[in-house]
């Protein structure tokens, strides 16, 4: 075993990665895909004028000093009593509030006027833009800043800067003849914006961007889209006809003390697509938040092929935020729906962590009845069938700490962990054994057990369960964990 305990703190320890497992047998790590709610999509067109869809590229957030949900959504087709709305840059941002996170009111606002009437679009404007040339494409999220001074930029929005048909600096380099890039907007109060004039960042925001506040650094972290093929995979695929159409899409990392100067200025590749996946596999985004001392992502992967295409998001983990480990056998967290789904063939994401609702961690993502852009022919897109394309807002829901488990059969799969110093009294497990057991060992550094540390946990499923263990007597002292783990899964343990 290593010599140099590890300080973990109060942290839950989840065995997303192998960072802090020492050896492991019998035992298999085990995605644990989200259960959507019955009422999705939670969000969705109602009106006759609105579009035939929205999407979360946009935020959901909970505004705990108002105590209510707030959603932004970009609309995905304008509906045609919409076509000659003033200022209705990029086809439309729409807002919402709710009390619960499930039932959303459409609030009416004197942003944008429909047919002279107050509607839920929020208008995102810069005074030197031009009536249907803006460069305003999709939103990328909004994020309320209590740190900000300046009470007119308490609310942060970002959002796809593009011109077409542009020649000149920064010019796209995957995407000739356009510019690209991350614009800035800002707003007193979620509803009226103003952007920036100009972008701030070339190359880092190309679609499906993400950011975040890293409480660690307190600086704002940007995930972006850029381009770069991974050398195994081209070796891997080079021959195979189905790797010529992947565009090699991948994501870029960029940080920002202010969110407008940002570093590195072109992005750093810090997740691709690789020999794991198949030949016609994209990362396409990467959502990503911190969670007890860790960074877990939200990967969107693009699987592209002539008899399907669709859009599904993974697991990933990062112990920095900059190396990232996607996750087992790279099965779906939030998963396509089946026939008759709402959610049928691309899945997407707010750019917002979990929300946390009792036991439960709340994901909203965005579904679509219709196919993305990609090589597919077949008959079943939903083109000329008599059936309007939907794309709607829903939710996931896992419990605490459950996003993977370590997972044994009654063979008993056995875990020990690396040494952790003690720095707490009490000891918990959050674990599925309601007909299995997970017994508890502690051991000293070299392997030899501590008399009188050793209890089980059976018959529960609990996101707290107390293991009958007293740390007390070691507070300090550097202990190994190993979990005796028989019809059941293990998802965490901590200490405090």
């Amino acid at each position: 075993m290593d010599s140099e305990p590890y300080s973990i703190g109060n942290n839950h320890q989840l065995f997303l990665d192998d960072y802090l497992i020492a050896a492991s047998e019998g035992v298999t790590r085990r995605v644990c895909p989200v259960v959507k709610h019955p009422a999705n999509p939670v969000i969705r067109p109602e009106e006759p004028w609105e579009p035939s869809g929205y999407m979360t590229f946009g935020s959901i957030m909970y505004d705990k000093g108002e105590g209510i949900y707030k959603a932004w959504c970009h609309s995905v087709v304008g509906a045609p009593s919409l076509a000659n709305v003033n200022r209705l840059a990029g086809g439309g941002t729409f807002y919402f509030v709710s009390d619960d996170g499930v039932t959303w009111r459409r609030p009416k606002l004197d942003a944008v006027l429909v047919d002279g009437r107050p509607s839920h679009i929020v208008s995102v404007w810069n005074p030197n833009w031009t009536e249907g040339d803006d460069p305003f494409q999709e939103i990328f999220g909004v994020f309320k800043d209590e740190q900000e001074s300046d009470p007119s930029r308490r609310y942060k929005m970002g959002f796809l800067y593009l011109k077409w048909n542009y020649h000149g600096p920064n010019e796209s380099k995957t995407n000739p003849g356009q510019l690209r890039a991350l614009g800035v907007a800002y707003s007193p109060d979620g509803v009226h914006w103003e952007a920036i004039e100009g972008p701030v960042a070339f190359n880092t925001a190309d679609g499906a961007t993400h950011w975040f506040r890293d409480p660690v650094t307190n600086r704002f972290v940007l995930f972006g889209r850029g381009k770069h093929y991974n050398a195994d995979m081209v070796e891997r695929y080079k021959n195979d006809p189905r790797f010529a159409h992947n565009d090699g899409r991948a994501v870029r990392r960029s940080e920002s003390d202010d969110f407008l100067e940002w570093e590195p200025a072109e992005g750093q590749i810090v997740m691709s697509a690789d020999a794991r996946d198949g030949p016609g596999d994209e990362v396409y985004g990467l959502s990503v938040f911190p969670y007890e001392g860790i960074y877990i992502g939200m990967v969107q992967v693009l699987h592209s092929y002539a008899e399907h295409v669709y859009l599904e998001i993974q697991l990933a983990v990062s112990r920095d935020s900059v190396h990232f480990q996607r996750l087992s056998d790279r099965s779906a967290f939030i998963p396509v729906g089946g026939v008759g789904s709402w959610d049928r063939f691309n899945n997407s994401l707010a750019t917002n962590p979990p929300h946390c609702v009792g036991d439960d961690l709340r994901i909203y993502y965005a579904g679509r009845s219709y196919l993305h852009s990609g090589i597919h022919q077949g008959p079943d897109n939903g083109k000329e069938r008599g059936i309007l394309p939907l794309a709607g807002v829903g939710i996931g829901t896992t419990k605490l700490d459950r996003f993977a488990g370590m997972e044994g059969t009654f063979a008993t799969g056995t875990l020990r962990t690396k040494p952790v110093l003690v720095e707490g009294s009490s000891l918990h497990v959050n674990a599925h054994a309601p007909f299995g057991r997970v017994g508890v060992s502690l051991l000293r550094p070299d392997g030899t057990p501590i008399e009188g540390a050793t209890a089980d946990v059976q018959g529960i499923d609990a996101v707290v369960a107390p293991v009958a263990v007293d740390l007390s007597p070691l507070a300090g002292q550097a202990v190994a964990l190993e979990f005796k783990i028989t019809n059941a899964q293990l998802y965490s343990f901590w200490m405090d």
